[in-house]
């Protein structure tokens, strides 16, 4: 199978999700690397993405790279904006932006979504899962690098 970009594996959430839930918001996307901290975004191989549809959140995680199990509705409450989908910017460019800007730390997580307690705020990727390092977000639309934001 040729190498997905992590927005594309968002994209064949969201059909799975759409399928079910026509009226399903993207949330955020969430990848881990099953390896531990990496250096470099292809090593994230694991993705969960978080839907609000009316009252209730549905998630799908991953059963095989690219592949997704059946949504799953979840009792929780959120308060997460909706991402506009699609976002421009990939995983790979906002690692690459974020080490132009000096964080260079290796990281075991991203997630795609609205930092949260910001209302103003773009999709933007949090890089974290570094117990050494704040969390590092870089703006989807404005390619700003901020470190240390609750995200």
């Amino acid at each position: 199978m040729a190498m997905l970009s992590f927005n594309a594996r968002v994209d064949l959430a969201m059909a799975r999700v759409l399928a079910d839930y026509p009226d399903a918001a993207l949330l955020e996307a969430e990848g881990k690397a099953s390896a531990g901290l990496i250096e470099h975004p292809s090593a994230i191989d694991h993705l969960r993405v978080v839907f609000r549809c009316k009252d209730l959140l549905v998630v799908v995680e991953e059963t095989g790279y690219g592949e997704f199990g059946p949504p799953l509705e979840v009792d929780a409450q959120r308060s997460d904006m909706p991402l506009r989908w699609p976002v421009e910017m990939d995983l790979p460019e906002a690692d690459r932006l974020k080490e132009q800007f000096g964080y260079d730390q290796p990281y075991s997580r991203v997630a795609l979504r609205v930092p949260q307690g910001v209302r103003w705020a773009n999709a933007s990727f949090v890089f974290g899962g570094n117990p050494k390092y704040a969390d590092v977000v870089v703006d989807t639309v404005t390619g700003a690098v901020r470190a240390g934001l609750r995200a």
